[in-house]
């Protein structure tokens, strides 16, 4: 499926059993650390559940990005489930290979998944939940016209860059847009 978002296309498709080892092996540093994906066979067959999409700059090139919709990409946390019940909104998770971190695409990725998001839920706005500390994630979704509805604190449970599994609890938001349509006619 072919995505223009700002300029540049992705093409996406469901993620393949490839695309999952790759995305798994990702390895992030810093704040983005907490992003990295237990690279488990376990997980990487989580990838594959029809939700998860991988994203590439060229017709079946390797993942340069993903994203998922749904549960999945919500936190499964007991207080917060009174804002993941809004099903006016649908719940989008990105991922972006570590190596393309930092260089502008963050803003192209969003109004990709973004616009794959529309093509599946077209009346949803899109809810995103965000580390406050990853700055440039903020700052490409505050951008794109996203209002935060909730801030909480998690424990977050990730692979260091040796594979070892660390603990950390992340101050977050939960951020809002509403559907394409209405962004356009404002």
């Amino acid at each position: 499926m072919k995505l223009t978002a700002g300029g540049k296309t992705y093409y996406a498709r469901r993620m393949t059993r490839a695309d999952a080892l790759a995305v798994c092996s990702w390895r992030y540093e810093g704040v983005q650390e907490i992003y990295n994906a237990e690279n488990s066979e376990e997980n990487v067959k989580s990838y594959l559940d029809g939700c998860h999409f991988a994203l590439s700059g060229r017709f079946g090139g390797p993942a340069e990005a993903f994203v998922n919709f749904g549960e999945k990409a919500a936190l499964p946390l007991r207080e917060l489930e009174n804002i993941y019940s809004d099903e006016s909104y649908t719940d989008m998770a990105l991922g972006l290979a570590p190596e393309r971190c930092g260089k502008g695409e963050g803003q192209f990725l969003a109004l990709a998944a973004m616009e794959l998001c529309s093509r599946f839920f077209p009346e949803d706005g899109f809810r995103v939940t965000v580390a406050e500390d990853n700055l440039r994630a903020m700052t490409v979704y505050r951008r794109l016209g996203f209002e935060p509805v909730a801030w909480f604190k998690a424990e977050v449970e990730y692979p260091d860059r040796s594979g070892t599994i660390q603990y950390k609890t992340v101050a977050m938001q939960i951020l809002i847009a509403p559907p394409k349509t209405e962004r356009n006619n404002t």
